[in-house]
């Protein structure tokens, strides 16, 4: 088959071009001496090749190693005065002390000529050996690794608030930990409480970060539902930082927080006791005994009948909850704007447990015909 004239160009133009391949140099912009454990630092990389290399992708993925965590952060590819420049910057954070090496590589991708060949001729079908791979090993950047005991490095603030320090027996003292700045916070290890007599439901800690030349930054908070039937106190939260700025030690303590644990509402807290010579009273009290224990018995009837129905039943979260309290700490958690009433109601004793969980079931079904 003859081979056409364009053809036969390309494949001269794409010979002179493999002969004087692109070169490429890898250099160190910038680096630093010292750090702390867990301080991190950016370590930037330049690749500058001799031309436009638009025939060359590089492809670089910082791998951790014993001695240190690498992670990429930016990186910028351009061509000035016909040249192309790419430059990486890389978090560097030493996990142990003393002098650590960081040794990186990246893989310089060039096209081959039969992938230009089979573009040129429409062919498709040609999938292995389309380029050249070559590892490339990066110039060493050594660091002095100094050692840090501190929980977290870097510029960091502590908050710790109730929304109560005053509460009725189980009810929910709702306890929000926030931890903001900049730093390894991605390093971060969630508090455990544990305090006598007092039942915590929490959640994991939810991280809010992004990494860039300082570190990760943004904000980290957990949240606990602490429930007790006696007044207790939530002790001080520490954590110890080493600021990255001033280059010293610092401990962030919060104050300890006193909830007041009152009795729960009894029959005696609500009505007066009537007189015993009062006897119109008395019959009005009977009369409210008997419609109470009527609505008790039509309930409670209309619960089995509720319950026996035939229908599928879709399982819930609270179906778990076997008291009134339990089921409004498992609301409460959810922190759902339509849960509310029914918290307030379970919370005030207005509402039992199964006439809460009808309640939720409604709602579950109007969301479902909205939708």
């Amino acid at each position: 088959m003859k081979q056409s004239l364009g053809k036969v160009l390309l494949v001269c133009v794409w010979m002179v071009v493999s002969v004087n391949a692109a070169q490429y140099q890898w250099s160190v912009l910038k680096a630093p001496k010292e750090l702390h454990v867990g301080e991190g630092a950016i370590v930037r990389y330049q690749c500058l090749f001799e031309n436009s290399a638009g025939d060359y992708t590089v492809e670089f993925k910082p791998k951790n190693s014993q001695q240190y965590k690498a992670s990429m952060v930016t990186q910028d590819d351009h061509v000035r005065n016909e040249k192309r420049i790419l430059t990486f910057d890389v978090f560097v954070t030493p996990i142990m002390s003393g002098d650590i090496t960081v040794n990186l590589d990246a893989l310089i991708r060039h096209t081959t000529f039969a992938s230009i060949e089979d573009a040129s001729i429409g062919r498709d079908n040609v999938r292995k050996y389309d380029f050249n791979d070559e590892k490339a090993i990066l110039p060493s950047v050594k660091i002095t690794s100094m050692a840090n005991t501190a929980n977290l490095s870097g510029e960091v603030t502590l908050q710790v608030s109730v929304d109560k320090v005053k509460v009725r027996a189980h009810e929910p003292v709702h306890l929000s930990l926030y931890i903001r700045g900049h730093g390894n916070l991605d390093q971060f290890i969630p508090y455990d409480l544990n305090i006598s007599g007092v039942k915590d439901f929490s959640e994991p800690a939810y991280k809010e970060l992004t990494l860039n030349e300082d570190g990760y930054e943004g904000e980290i908070r957990q949240e606990f539902a602490l429930v007790a039937e006696k007044s207790y106190v939530i002790p001080p939260f520490s954590l110890s930082v080493f600021d990255t700025k001033s280059h010293t030690n610092k401990v962030f303590r919060s104050q300890g927080i006193a909830i007041e644990v009152e009795k729960g509402y009894v029959a005696d807290n609500l009505l007066d006791a009537p007189a015993l010579s009062n006897k119109n009273a008395w019959k009005r009290y009977g009369v409210y005994v008997f419609f109470v224990l009527l609505g008790v018995v039509l309930s409670e009837v209309a619960r089995w009948l509720w319950m026996h129905r035939p229908r599928r039943k879709s399982k819930v979260f609270w179906d778990t909850a076997s008291t009134e309290k339990e089921l409004s700490v498992l609301l409460s958690l959810r922190a759902d704007a339509r849960y509310r009433d029914v918290i307030q109601m379970l919370d005030a004793g207005s509402l039992t447990l199964s006439e809460a969980k009808k309640k939720l079931r409604s709602f579950m079904r109007d969301n479902e015909e909205k939708r």
